[in-house]
C-alpha cells in the first residue's frame, strides 16, 4: 500500500487576490491569460472574482470551514413571540395608565381653581353682608 500524502493548498494574501481580479477585469484582458500568468488555475481566479463581485474576498477563505449559526428552535421562536405579545400588553396598559395621570393632574388643577374662585365669591358675598 502506498502512503498517502497531504495534499499541499497555496496560500494567497488579499492584496495579491484583489490585484488578480482588478487585472482580470481590464477591458481586452481574458481572464485565463491573467490565470496562466499568475500561476493559478482560472477556476480559482474565477472563484475571486465572484467573492469580489459579492463582497466576500478574503485572506484564505477556501481554507476556513463556515460555522453555521445556531438555529432557533421552534419553542424558543413561540417564547420569543409570547414574550413580544406580553411586552406589546404591558406598553399599552402603560399608556393608559399615563393618560389616566394626566387627566387627574388636569382635574385636580380645574378643581383647585374652582376652590379659588369659590373662596373668592364667598368672600365678596360675605364682604356685601357686611356692608
Amino acid at each position: 500500500m502506498g502512503l498517502t500524502r497531504k495534499k499541499h493548498y497555496e496560500s494567497y494574501t488579499l492584496a495579491f487576490k484583489v490585484k488578480a481580479v482588478k487585472e482580470s477585469n481590464k477591458k481586452g484582458v481574458m481572464a485565463i491569460d491573467v490565470a496562466a500568468a499568475l500561476g493559478i488555475h482560472p477556476v480559482m481566479l474565477y472563484r475571486w472574482r465572484q467573492e469580489f463581485k459579492e463582497g466576500r474576498l478574503s485572506e484564505n477563505k477556501h481554507m476556513k470551514i463556515p460555522i453555521p449559526a445556531p438555529k432557533k428552535s421552534r419553542k424558543e421562536s413561540d417564547s420569543l413571540k409570547v414574550a413580544i405579545r406580553k411586552i406589546e400588553e404591558l406598553e399599552k396598559k402603560l399608556m393608559a395608565k399615563e393618560e389616566e395621570v394626566i387627566i387627574l393632574k388636569k382635574a385636580g388643577r380645574f378643581f383647585q381653581e374652582q376652590r379659588k374662585k369659590d373662596t373668592h365669591s364667598l368672600k365678596r358675598t360675605e364682604d356685601s353682608i357686611k356692608s
